[in-house]
């Protein structure tokens, strides 16, 4: 099954530390013209992101991973002008993050604060989106036990807009950049939430140390093997059928920056054993 990936980076890419487990045609469309995604404003990058579901869809590809904010607005919203084909692209769009949110983030929190690590893109709709979601969401017995329950859920927000600049130069393991994240991710600490979601998939590339700065039994990050289990669930449901693995990079400026990520590129290439194939799109 030929599935597309948008991403502006190496953000989505993040998720090939399992989407390589399963035998697909993976085609990442890199759109390092337009990069990055989150500094710029949500109209902006959506009418990107949106052109080329428009685009996907008239190849016939199977299915669609979105980073994340652009996933929640578009299952949430009719973009398109004609009603019946916004239908056929919202069964191709891979609801990933949004059963995240949903199965993962909503159905664990202890208390009902929520962190959200978010881009500037993401401060314009993000409250707006998790609200619509929290109306599909009925507490569980447990949580309807809890007395300080806050529902609707409560939000402590902060702007993370460094962390993708890391990625581009240092390694995600460096000390300093660890320490950073750290002094970041105090304030969530502070604010006392008990569930932290981050909206770009890039952060993911952190989880070790996010995790380990965390208490799980107070605050809870779900880590990226929730997504795996989500991905897996889509193949169980029948959404997508395995063929066999490939890569391709279409790209809309250049590759250079993505082609200096070697760790990234083996992991693509299932660790050299598979090549990739490299397509410019004008």
């Amino acid at each position: 099954m030929k599935i597309w990936i948008i991403s502006s980076w190496s953000e989505t890419l993040s998720l090939f530390k399992f989407l390589t487990k399963y035998n697909h045609d993976y085609v990442v469309y890199y759109d390092f013209f337009h990069w990055p995604y989150g500094d710029k404003t949500f109209e902006q990058s959506l009418t990107c992101v949106q052109s080329w579901i428009d685009y996907l869809t008239k190849q016939k590809v199977d299915a669609i991973i979105l980073p994340p904010i652009y996933e929640l607005y578009i299952m949430q919203n009719a973009l398109v002008h004609e009603g019946g084909e916004f239908k056929i692209q919202k069964k191709k769009i891979l609801p990933l993050f949004t059963k995240y949110v949903h199965d993962y983030c909503f159905a664990h929190s202890l208390v009902g604060k929520i962190g959200l690590m978010w881009d500037f893109a993401d401060v314009e709709v993000a409250e707006k989106l998790f609200q619509t979601i929290e109306k599909t969401y009925t507490l569980s017995p447990t949580q309807q036990y809890i007395k300080k329950f806050h529902f609707p859920f409560a939000y402590r927000t902060k702007e993370l807009p460094l962390w993708k600049y890391y990625l581009n130069g240092l390694s995600y393991s460096n000390i300093l950049v660890n320490k950073i994240i750290k002094f970041d991710l105090r304030y969530f600490k502070d604010a006392m939430v008990d569930t932290l979601i981050p909206l770009n998939y890039g952060y993911f590339y952190y989880q070790t140390t996010i995790a380990k700065f965390l208490n799980f039994k107070k605050i809870r990050f779900h880590t990226l093997e929730k997504i795996e289990t989500i991905f897996e669930w889509l193949i169980a449901d029948g959404w997508i059928t395995e063929t066999n693995y490939s890569v391709t990079v279409a790209y809309t400026w250049h590759p250079e920056f993505l082609k200096r990520e070697k760790r990234l590129l083996w992991l693509l290439q299932k660790w050299k054993n598979v090549e990739i194939t490299w397509t410019k799109i004008s």
